[in-house]
């Protein structure tokens, strides 16, 4: 029974995560609040084929390594989703972090990734046989069985040339989901308890053992609070959801499509969804932030850099299926968007490194059949045609 979950589980989560870079994504943002920030327009300077990763889908966020390389992971319509992969700025050196490489980890199943310098960070999910197997009926009747396993998680690390420095066994009491890394080596563990109900942040030592649980205020809940008996409403909590079979959006929608970044020295985490983005210290201080855009909108990516927070916001198009995907530079202590960047066409999801102005994407290049980093840069600064 725990595998057959365990498949479900995965195919879930595939189904949540997967970006295509075939989404029809309109770059038309809306205007924020309380200020008019700067107008800047990027447009290409290069264009770097990477002959040896195929035009496919990715899971996101894609991540940016120090030297301008790229982290991601590809989602293969035959064999989904790719162990990570990371490719030099140039496309010429394609490093593999492959679970074939985990000595330690009996049946390893990547989760979320993380990078720490160059280093590769994964939790991961090993799966142990008991040595008997369950049995249940279906619901014509049939009766299947299956090898009854004991599933435990750990953080595997990678050197940046793709050897494998071994792993760390989590000592954890609920489901986890996503993993960030503090410069001191202690993990942030987010996922959601054993009901799958309610969130849980815990910050874990680089030893497995939780050091504690980080208390979010206002963050994401599965029930109505009115439904919980012996509790008034929280006004600054956001809405809550009841998970339901088939719901355009629940709250196991948005806490597995949640995302941990390094922001120096402290961790972020944010939900895709209008709402705070949460700013946590090793000590386990948290600090939140709220930034000041006008009507709906959902968190897609943060990338913050020395100044700045370079966001990408998600926006519902009025009486259309299609979405508006818009480009900000936010400050964080303030919340106030200091530029708006436009784009000459729709880059996808792929953005994964930003420097100043600069931004780099990862996109499908049908036409030669592979990837390709497409670098952009305010008009001034872009080369001739």
């Amino acid at each position: 029974m725990a595998a057959c979950s365990s498949i479900r589980e995965l195919l879930f989560i595939l189904s949540l995560t997967i970006c295509s870079f075939a989404q029809d994504i309109q770059q038309r943002p809306r205007q924020p609040d309380t200020t008019v920030p700067e107008k800047v327009s990027l447009n290409e300077v290069s264009a770097v084929q990477v002959p040896s990763l195929p035009a496919e889908g990715m899971l996101t966020p894609v991540l940016c390594e120090p030297d301008g390389g790229i982290l991601l992971r590809l989602a293969m319509p035959d064999t989904g989703v790719e162990d990570p992969v990371s490719v030099s700025r140039d496309g010429k050196t394609v490093v593999r972090f492959g679970k074939e490489k985990i000595n330690d980890i009996s049946r390893p199943a990547l989760l979320s990734m993380f990078l720490v310098g160059s280093d590769v960070y994964i939790l991961t999910r090993g799966s142990d046989p008991l040595g008997y197997e369950t049995k249940w009926r279906t619901p014509t009747g049939e009766v299947q069985s299956q090898q009854a396993t004991k599933h435990s998680t750990f953080v595997a690390h990678f050197q940046r040339d793709g050897t494998y420095a071994g792993s760390v066994r989590l000592d954890l009491v609920f489901n986890p989901q996503h993993l960030g890394v503090f410069e001191n080596g202690d993990f942030l563990i987010a996922g959601t308890d054993q009901s799958m109900s309610e969130p849980r942040v815990a910050i874990v030592d680089s030893n497995g053992q939780i050091r504690r649980f980080v208390e979010l205020k206002g963050d994401v809940h599965a029930q109505e609070e009115s439904d919980v008996p012996g509790k008034g409403r929280d006004p600054t909590a956001l809405p809550r959801f009841k998970p339901s079979q088939g719901a355009p959006e629940s709250f196991l929608d948005v806490v597995s499509t949640s995302q941990i970044v390094r922001d120096g020295p402290k961790l972020l985490l944010f939900r895709p969804m209008n709402s705070p983005v949460f700013s946590i210290s090793p000590s386990g201080e948290v600090r939140v932030h709220k930034l000041k855009v006008r009507g709906d909108y959902r968190l897609f990516s943060i990338k913050p850099t020395r100044s700045s927070w370079i966001v990408e916001l998600i926006h519902e198009v009025p009486n259309s299926p299609a979405e508006e995907f818009a480009t900000y530079a936010f400050d964080p202590e303030s919340g106030v968007p200091l530029r708006e960047y436009f784009f000459s066409r729709d880059l996808g999801f792929g953005l994964a490194c930003t420097d100043g102005d600069e931004f780099t994407f990862v996109m499908a290049d049908t036409e030669n059949k592979s990837l390709k980093l497409l670098k952009l840069a305010p008009a001034t600064q872009s080369k001739p045609n």
